[in-house]
């Protein structure tokens, strides 16, 4: 027998996953010596045994890691033999700059879910029950190695019960670092708005009581306080939402259980599946008719945001079945980021809340809960938050260290070193003093995570971008060089990226705004593109926005634009839109005069013209909430409906002349079928026929002319299930390979990861 020893070394997703215990049970099971220990860079392993037993441990590995583990590369080098008998775990070593990542806070596993709900168990619902297989990690963490002095949990000296468990290989709560229980752990407890504790005996069954009554109750959870009401109270609901500010954007609901979610939303078996792992996101749903929600929830579309129970003392809330959805949205002031600090908390939420049920594990990283959908029966993120970040995304290629400040509205910046991007959670949009603190506040952390210190600054080109403006300040300030990259182009690349593309490909990048390098909006392009560079092909034709960015916020605005350009006189276009006399006289000054009224190609602001004539949707209360009822009243038309046609004017991209597509013609069609007393379910159909096809013919021209295959798409109108869906099926008709995003979202939460993917492909340019 041949007797061998090996050094080997694992990167990726291996500590506070169960990694270590793993190892030791494996390399017993294979009767092999050696040993295992934490590092900077991820876990380093001695093995020393008979060679073919060390090989079929190398093999096992990689097939029964633990299940939030993930291995990214396994290196294995032959080192003397030292005679060693036994396999011991060693403590963690700080060596380096970290390579290894934190774990992502996972739902509560099964294991510990039945103990919590034990009466004979001595954690018996023991709000903070975890092990290596669930519980907080990245919200609790201040740094690499991963270990409980590096954790909000170092306060909380273990009892010698959990001692003995955190300190014995074969117990699944071996080097847990948030173990705990009733005797040594956090606590949890009721307050008042001014912060006096309410004696209770049992706080988690109080709440629930009060919840029951029509109260709105302040949450600290994992990454954040939640505001909550009984979601089937629509009183409840409609309060919460007058003191929070939120008129109309949809409000996430938490159910019981798959079956509770089942009763609340006609899910598909890809949507359960996104349900139940372990990141536990928000998932947007077909709102089952009936269902007992509050209309008030959801109101105007047919869809749910609706999530299951990830913490301990979720679970406990829906344990006596009293309450069977309960609203849970963020605790926060509209575009505020989230409290996690309970004094924070008193202090912001004070009007919102009647009560705060408090706890006093502190919460590091501020982490909202994501948001996911089945986009084209795949799954696609919307916000990427909680369960997700800090876990990387994979690069084609290595990148120097370099920061990506993201864009304007829902922020997340990333940081990139070597083979991936770390993307911050969801921050939120930076349009005040408090949303750039919470930026600078998390970009500090991550950094100090991954002792990284970035080397390059990329940045959107729109000048007017906080966040733009930031980044050149700040790189100025530590002598670095900046990457401004155009929004569209940062959006295809993340997608070819993802999809490890570096040929060029025809890039769809549709959306609702972003900085043109001809000083216009765009948002309908159509782009040739490598991942430095790219030739704008063909877009939507540029309409004028009268008012500016206020016409994001009064669609009938963007529609007189539209119309306008497509030829209505201007009595016309009041007619359709509402606009009062003297608001028809202005606007029309603005577009002829060319004052106060940008152009835009976008698609999304398309999406709310179109909205504005055949929902009559003058004003919004959130972001894309008009094209999202459009898109919302189609759900039951069939995808075979006639498109309104848009017209190919054709160009030369060859000498920066692109091609565009006119609206003129779908307008006319779609005002005649209006007129005619055609539905507006139909009309919103034929509407996103028409769009989808416009956008297939210029890509088929594209082929034509730059004699490529692959076609990336990306951009925030891309979370619009139908136009994703009508767009792949058709461009695969034609012969196309379609890519879509996977890892990151679509829309500008996603645009940082593409930044620093740009970026990273210009510094190997220049050496």
């Amino acid at each position: 027998m041949r007797v061998e020893r090996r050094q080997v070394t694992v990167r990726g997703v291996v500590q506070g996953v169960g990694f270590r215990p793993f190892v030791y049970r494996l390399a017993r099971e294979e009767e092999l010596a050696g040993l295992i220990g934490n590092d900077t860079g991820g876990v380093t392993i001695e093995i020393e045994g008979a060679a073919a037993r060390i090989e079929a441990f190398l093999r096992r590995l990689k097939e029964e890691k633990p299940p939030l583990a993930r291995i990214d590369r396994v290196e294995a080098r032959q080192v003397e033999v030292r005679g060693e008998t036994g396999f011991r775990i060693v403590a963690s070593e700080v060596l380096g700059h970290v390579s290894t990542e934190i774990p992502a806070d996972a739902a509560t596993c099964e294991d510990c879910l039945r103990e919590l709900l034990d009466p004979q168990d001595r954690r018996y619902r023991y709000p903070f029950l975890n092990c290596t297989n669930c519980g907080p990690r990245f919200t609790i963490t201040r740094r690499i190695p991963y270990d409980r002095p590096q954790t909000s949990m170092a306060r909380f000296r273990m009892c010698a019960e959990c001692q003995a468990e955190y300190g014995d290989p074969a117990n699944r709560r071996f080097h847990a670092q948030p173990n705990a229980c009733w005797k040594c752990g956090p606590r949890v407890w009721l307050a008042a708005e001014d912060g006096a504790e309410i004696a209770s005996a049992d706080p988690v069954a109080e709440t629930v009581a009060r919840l029951a009554g029509g109260a709105i109750v302040a949450i600290k959870g994992i990454g954040g306080f939640h505001l909550s009401v009984d979601a089937t109270n629509e009183a409840a609901v409609m309060r919460l939402r007058a003191r929070k500010r939120r008129y109309g954007k949809p409000l996430a609901v938490m159910v019981r259980d798959v079956a509770a979610a089942r009763a609340a939303c006609l899910l598909t078996a890809e949507e359960e599946v996104l349900l139940l792992t372990p990141a536990r996101p928000i998932v947007l749903a077909r709102a089952r008719q009936g269902n007992g929600i509050a209309k008030a929830v959801a109101p105007g579309i047919p869809w749910l945001g609706v999530f299951l129970p990830y913490a301990p003392l979720h679970h406990l809330l829906f344990a006596d079945g009293r309450v069977r959805a309960l609203v849970m949205t963020s605790a926060n002031l509209s575009e505020e980021p989230i409290a996690i600090d309970n004094d924070e908390a008193r202090a912001r939420l004070g009007r919102i809340a009647d009560v705060f049920l408090m706890h006093d594990r502190e919460i590091l990283q501020r982490c909202d809960d994501s948001v996911t959908a089945v986009v084209d029966g795949a799954p696609q993120l919307v916000r990427r938050a909680r369960g997700f970040v800090p876990l990387g995304v994979e690069l084609p290629f290595q990148a120097p260290p370099l920061l990506a400040v993201g864009g304007h509205l829902k922020n997340v910046f990333a940081l990139a070193r070597g083979w991936h991007v770390y993307q911050s959670q969801h921050l939120g949009d930076l349009e005040n003093v408090t949303g750039l603190a919470f930026f600078e506040e998390s970009l500090a952390h991550l950094m100090r995570t991954f002792e990284m210190k970035p080397e390059i600054v990329a940045h959107d080109l729109h000048p007017g971008y906080l966040s733009t403006g930031w980044a050149k300040e700040w790189a100025a300030e530590k002598g670095l060089p900046l990457i401004g990259v155009q929004h569209h182009h940062a959006h295809v690349a993340g997608c070819m990226a993802e999809h490890g593309l570096t040929e060029p490909v025809i890039g769809l990048a549709l959306d609702g705004t972003g900085y043109g390098t001809d000083g216009r909006i765009w948002g309908g392009e159509v782009l040739i593109s490598k991942l430095d560079s790219f030739e704008r092909f063909a877009h939507l034709e540029s309409v004028p926005m009268p008012g500016g960015e206020k016409a994001i916020r009064e669609p009938w605005r963007m529609a007189m634009g539209a119309l306008h350009a497509a030829g209505f006189h201007a009595a016309q276009a009041a007619a359709l839109t509402g606009a009062t006399e003297e608001e028809t006289r202005v606007l029309t000054r603005m577009m002829e005069r060319g004052v106060h009224a940008p152009l835009t190609s976008s698609l999304g602001r398309l999406f709310d013209s179109v909205a504005a004539v055949a929902l009559q949707r003058r004003l919004v209360d959130y972001e894309a909430q008009a094209a999202i009822e459009l898109e919302g009243v189609a759900v039951d038309e069939p995808d075979d409906a006639p498109g309104y046609a848009l017209e190919w004017v054709v160009g030369d991209w060859t000498a920066r002349e692109a091609a565009c597509l006119r609206a003129s013609g779908l307008w006319h069609a779609l005002v005649e079928d209006l007129r005619g007393g055609m539905s507006r379910a139909r009309i919103a159909a034929r509407f996103h026929a028409g769009v989808a096809e416009g956008f297939v013919r210029a890509v088929i021209q594209a082929r034509q002319a730059a004699g490529l295959e692959k076609v990336v798409m990306s951009g925030g109108c891309l979370h619009n299930r139908r136009l994703a869906r009508l767009l792949r099926t058709r461009l695969a008709a034609e012969g196309f390979e379609v890519f879509q995003h996977t890892r990151v979202s679509p829309g500008d939460g996603g645009l940082s990861y593409g930044q620093a993917v740009v970026a990273a492909a210009r510094a190997r340019l220049t050496g």
